[in-house]
């Protein structure tokens, strides 16, 4: 679950023809320690709409059937799933599935692929953009939930990676009703968290062999080889870990942004195969939409602050500490990204021209 104190993500190089699945799981328990004999285990693949794996908007069948015949063997039974965009139904599925390449999968393995396009319109008791949503009716049947994400480009939210992965347990046409309502980057991120809450996978293993870089996540977008798998039980952790391995700042991405503000981010992130840094790409391309201009203003703390500490906690690159019971700010590690004052209870961090200080 987010959140957690102390988080493991796994990383190692892969390519498709040698995923390393076993090793990749070992430093989190082993597949066994999500799986059981008899557990109906859904594999939440990232399929957007009918697209070639060439394209790079789907999660790659090679991956997908790699996990499945690890959970058969771990005595599971999976089943793979997803409400890709436009209308959800059983149609159009099946031409999404042959397109992945998942028909193929499924026959070869004697899986099954979801096409029950059912929902049910669940309540979510501490959401803070959603009081409701409509949950495919699939994720019921599952007993364990093994997210697949892929690496790509976003042109509203920058990058979708694991968090935004289970926005297809959104049915049909709700999703771009999602994207009608809350237009706001701010506003979009908090719903995507709002159904994690709701649908928190168990475990995640991501597609990172080849990503899409550029003006994703449709075709405008272009293949970037990457050459990682990750797995983590704490999708916000994984997240953050595809950032720092592309050389991107966290807070940055919308998502990871209100995941901070939420106070959802893990205190420390450990890595017992390679690190972010091991691994590390350099040059990915982000879409034209994450461009912005520089931010001209700076936190300034005021004579409000009452020393409590919550900016300190928030601040994603520990530029705030407390100095004779108030907050004081390292101008060489800010990073303008202002959680500080998005935080602060008493209003007490004015934000000024940069000229300023």
């Amino acid at each position: 679950m987010p959140g957690q104190s102390n988080t493991v993500v796994s990383i190692q190089r892969a390519s498709y023809e040698s995923l390393g699945l076993e090793k990749l799981l070992q430093p989190l328990g082993g597949l066994g320690s999500f799986v059981k004999r008899g557990d109906h285990v859904l594999l939440k693949v990232n399929l957007l709409r009918a697209s070639t794996p060439e394209q790079m908007v789907v999660t790659d069948p090679r991956l997908v059937k790699a996990v499945a015949e690890a959970v058969l063997k771990a005595g599971g039974t999976p089943f793979i799933a997803d409400s890709p965009s436009g209308p959800f139904t059983k149609h159009a599925l099946t031409r999404v599935y042959e397109k992945a390449g998942l028909l193929e999968v499924s026959r070869d393995l004697g899986i099954e692929l979801n096409m029950n396009t059912d929902s049910e319109k669940i309540s979510v008791p501490n959401g803070k953009r959603l009081s409701s949503m409509n949950l495919c009716s699939y994720v019921r049947k599952a007993d364990v939930i093994i997210s697949l994400p892929k690496i790509k480009t976003h042109s509203s939210t920058v990058m979708t990676l694991a968090v935004k992965n289970m926005f297809g347990t959104v049915a049909g046409l709700t999703k771009a009703k999602y994207h009608s309502l809350y237009i706001r980057r701010a506003a979009f991120a908090d719903m995507l968290l709002d159904v994690l809450s709701m649908v928190p996978p168990q475990l995640n293993i991501l597609d990172g062999v080849m990503g899409m870089q550029g003006e994703g996540p449709g075709t405008a977008g272009t293949p970037v080889k990457l050459g990682v798998v990750m797995a983590s039980a704490d999708a916000i952790a994984m997240d953050i870990s595809v950032c720092r391995m592309l050389g991107l700042e966290p807070v940055s991405i919308p998502v990871l942004r209100a995941a901070r503000l939420r106070g959802l981010w893990p205190a420390e992130i450990s890595y017992p195969l390679s690190s972010p840094e091991d691994v590390a790409y350099h040059g990915f391309v982000l879409p034209r939409t994450a461009e912005k201009r520089a931010p001209t203003r700076s936190p300034r703390v005021t004579e409000a602050c009452i020393g409590c500490g919550d900016c300190a906690r928030i601040c994603p690159r520990c530029a705030i500490t407390m100095v004779d019971g108030r907050a004081s700010v390292d101008y060489t590690r800010c990073i303008r990204c202002y959680c500080c004052s998005e935080v602060c209870p008493q209003n007490a961090i004015a934000l000024e021209d940069l000229k300023k200080h």
